[in-house]
């Protein structure tokens, strides 16, 4: 279905994301599954959305997978960080340690990229997009509640307005009440197409982040097994044609697919 008919439902705060969870379980949840982070639009808490389409043709190609479920998103966190046998989605191992999400990198495994992500700031319907971060200054920012963004730009002199889902930041954003959203690509690209209007402006050379995104794992030696297999399939030439047609069918241009073997692009947050 095409994007323009698709109530998703949202994500990517992972990119920018939470602080450390408490590191207990708060529901009876499959000690082994893979929690994706729900927030909104693109990865929807009844399974519907761009990236839990993308994950679940993934893991329904290999025998005997791991469950998935998508959780709101700091409940996935504190689930993962409960359950030694694991995984989060959508993720990347030094992109959470950044965030204050994991802190020992080397007790953790993650799949090649299944997608890559951009965090930008987005300025309001016909205003320049900005040239630079210091001009956040005494400006009014819509981010996700519970994303670290305030500690990131604290320097820059912003007023952050936390929002519920993604919907709701561009919302803010369209109607005046703030002057950026911070906000990720390829997921407001869903979006905003949903809501009828166009992409707001953004500045393409002042990504905040630049990063391929899978599933990470703790390391164990049965998730061990589990990344191979997810790797293998994303390295396998029919299903790589499948995941094409899965980005195209989404109305997600190819420059967001990784190629197999290297198309992740680093972690280039700036401060």
């Amino acid at each position: 279905m095409k994007i323009s008919k698709i109530m998703l439902a949202s994500f990517v705060v992972f990119l920018v994301g939470a602080g450390s969870c408490l590191a207990q379980p708060v529901s009876d949840e499959p000690e082994d599954a893979v929690f994706g982070t729900g927030w909104g639009m693109t990865l929807a808490l009844d399974g519907s959305g761009f990236y839990n389409d993308l994950v679940t043709y993934v893991l329904t190609q290999i025998p005997d997978s791991k469950p998935y479920l998508a959780l709101p998103y700091k409940r996935a966190k504190v689930e993962f960080d409960a359950r030694d046998r694991s995984c989060l989605y959508p993720g990347n191992i030094d992109h959470l340690k950044r965030g204050n999400d994991i802190l020992d990198v080397a007790g953790y495994i993650e799949t090649m990229p299944m997608v890559l992500v951009e965090s930008h700031i987005f300025s309001q319907p016909g205003q320049a997009p900005l040239e630079r971060l210091e001009q956040l200054a005494g400006k009014m920012v819509a981010f996700p509640n519970g994303s670290a963004l305030p500690n990131v730009l604290a320097q820059y002199g912003a007023t952050f307005v936390p929002t519920t889902d993604e919907t709701t930041k561009a919302r803010m954003l369209l109607a005046g009440r703030v002057d950026h959203m911070s906000g990720s690509l390829p997921d407001n690209i869903f979006v905003f197409d949903v809501m009828g209007e166009s992409l707001p402006p953004y500045n393409p050379t002042l990504a905040l982040i630049k990063v391929g995104v899978g599933i990470v794992c703790h390391r164990t030696a049965e998730n061990i097994a589990f990344v191979g297999a997810v790797n293998g399939v994303l390295a396998n030439r029919h299903h790589r044609q499948a995941l094409e047609a899965l980005f195209e069918a989404q109305g997600v241009t190819p420059r967001f697919l990784p190629a197999v073997g290297g198309g992740q692009s680093g972690d280039q947050a700036k401060p």
